[in-house]
């Protein structure tokens, strides 16, 4: 009788075992088939100057998900004099005026529809024509 009971308790975890867990892949299931959740990052950021005091930024957009809705630079002159530029649209450049000529630390990021930033690609560029 004891032998029998146990072989049921034992089939009965099993079986319960087995079932609850396929309710809950659900719950994770984006991160399992590897779907980002985030706003993919820019890659391959570059500038140009096309005369002095300006600077076009330039980068490569690798988004299949379509996850990104806007974009925003961060142009950083010092460490308290930032500027932030917000893009409305997904562009692949952008040109940046008004600077002086010396050397500025850029961010460029993307942004999801929840307002989520991406990893910041941040690059050194200076707008002298020909100091790319």
């Amino acid at each position: 009788m004891k032998r029998l009971i146990y072989l049921f308790a034992i089939g009965c975890l099993v079986l319960l075992s087995g079932t609850s867990c396929e309710d809950m892949d659900s719950n994770y299931r984006e991160y399992l088939d590897n779907i980002p959740t985030y706003a993919p990052a820019v890659r391959n950021l570059r500038a140009v100057s096309p005369e002095p005091g300006s600077l076009t930024l330039k980068w490569d957009i690798v988004d299949d998900t379509h996850l990104i809705k806007s974009m925003r630079i961060v142009v950083k002159k010092t460490a308290s004099d930032i500027r932030k530029i917000e893009i409305p649209e997904v562009v692949t450049e952008y040109t940046v005026t008004e600077l002086e000529l010396q050397g500025y630390e850029f961010e460029v990021f993307t942004i999801d529809g929840f307002g989520n930033l991406s990893i910041p690609v941040t690059e050194t560029f200076t707008p002298i024509p020909g100091r790319e």
